[in-house]
């Protein structure tokens, strides 16, 4: 299930760049801010296009045209008579947006008033649509959870782990959830210093007994749940998800290994590469952890949190950047400078998620097949692909036991990380494979 999850992760970063990519409008007559806190104050018309940089940005104005936005926390109270484009840490929309809205962020609330008057497409940590909001057309939404509380005139699809739909849904609606077992230990932002309140939505989905679906109602998920009957006026079709399940619902032993056994084999696989290549690469992040293993949990700790923090930073210089140069009539300057910077954006965030996946279960089970093999068979432990084959074994193993393989993977994924930053940070990576 956390495969699950780690996956949908991966989807989650892929839409969020993409989103940045596609939608970035490359006119350039338009109004560029930038300072800590922007503020569009009530009566405040902007009759063009606003690109704003900011810690802070709030609009209680108009903007007749789109707004393109990044900031850590962007509050929307007037009315966009556009798009809207916005990127950070918190977005809460109480207004209007005439068109189209397409957002990502940690948390994102549509309040009692919120109204958009075409798509919403979305992706993040929390999706909240209060009771009394309005999503005109389709909504799109890729994250953790989403609790659908508003109306949504046409069709939603949703991926996400937690579901919960409360409010209307005139169309159609197609959904992947995760199973009742399959939440994170903790909430990671609730670490983050600022992070915005959220809702707690069950794992899994929940349809409450005042939700309506207006259309057919489709959900892939590792469990069938319980819909109230007259909620759906259409079809539903509950499809299994990749786990397979026996006659009592349960998933099957088979299935259920075969899972575990090519995780095993694809880090294995991946392992086996870099010992190869590398092989002083693996054994100096094994150093680092034996050395410094408090170090790296709080270096890793810093890490694993502080990139999202940093991505949002990043995306804010760009809009800066462009926002400068758009001022200085550069021409079309502006426009590729962002396409540049957002490249090395998503680069960077893909490479940070498989080392999350990969490479920080790799750095630990060497590690671990190392200390053991060591005090078991010195022999066995000199050569690196006897501890890396039996490290990852017990990391699989112990990641397949429900919750508490949860946890330990989240560690994993600290602990490596800040293994790995050390040893950046020494400037002793090795590049080439070893003669």
């Amino acid at each position: 299930m956390h495969h699950l999850r780690r996956h949908k992760t991966v989807r989650l970063l892929i839409l969020m760049s993409l989103l940045l990519f596609i939608f970035v409008p490359s006119a350039m007559a338009f109004e560029g801010r930038g300072d800590d806190n922007v503020t569009i104050e009530a009566g405040e018309v902007v009759d063009d296009d606003l690109y704003v940089g900011a810690n802070k940005f709030v609009l209680d104005g108009t903007i007749k045209g789109d707004l393109v936005v990044a900031a850590a926390e962007i509050v929307i109270n007037g009315t966009i008579e556009g798009d809207l484009l916005a990127g950070g840490q918190f977005v809460e929309i109480n207004g209007i947006i005439a068109d189209d809205a397409r957002i990502g962020a940690a948390a994102i609330e549509m309040g009692e008033g919120a109204e958009i008057g075409g798509d919403l497409i979305a992706a993040g940590y929390s999706l909240h649509g209060k009771s009394g909001s309005l999503v005109s057309n389709d909504l799109v939404f890729a994250g953790f959870q989403a609790l659908l509380g508003g109306d949504v005139n046409e069709d939603v699809w949703i991926g996400a782990n937690s579901l919960q739909v409360n409010g209307r849904i005139a169309g159609n609606m197609t959904a992947e959830v995760g199973g009742e077992d399959s939440a994170p230990p903790v909430n990671p932002y609730q670490f983050t210093p600022g992070a915005p309140s959220m809702p707690v939505v069950p794992s899994g989905l929940t349809v409450d007994d005042a939700a309506e679906i207006g259309g057919d109602f489709s959900y892939r998920a590792p469990q069938s749940f319980d819909i109230p009957s007259g909620a759906v006026e259409g079809e539903v079709d509950f499809t299994r998800g990749a786990v397979s399940v026996d006659a009592e619902g349960q998933p099957s032993a088979g299935n259920a290994i075969w899972q575990h056994v090519r995780r095993f084999i694809t880090l294995a696989l991946i392992g086996f590469l870099l010992v190869w290549q590398v092989p002083n690469f693996v054994t100096r992040l094994s150093e680092q952890l034996r050395e410094k293993p408090l170090p790296s949990l709080g270096w890793g700790a810093l890490v694993y949190f502080g990139v999202p923090v940093l991505i949002v930073v990043l995306i804010v210089a760009a809009i800066l950047l462009a926002i400068f140069f758009g001022a200085v009539q550069f021409g079309n300057l502006s426009s590729a400078l962002i396409f540049v910077l957002l490249a090395f954006i998503f680069a960077f965030m893909v490479a940070f998620v498989l080392i999350l996946l990969y490479l920080t279960k790799i750095i630990v089970g060497y590690f671990v097949g190392h200390q053991i093999l060591q005090r078991v068979s010195p022999t066995l432990a000199d050569t690196p692909y006897w501890p890396l084959l039996l490290g990852l074994l017990l990391v699989v193993i112990v990641i397949a036991i429900p919750w508490l393989g949860g946890l330990v993977n989240w560690i994993i994924a600290i602990v490596g990380v800040g293994a790995l930053w050390l040893l950046w940070r020494s400037g002793k990576v090795p590049v080439e494979k070893s003669a």
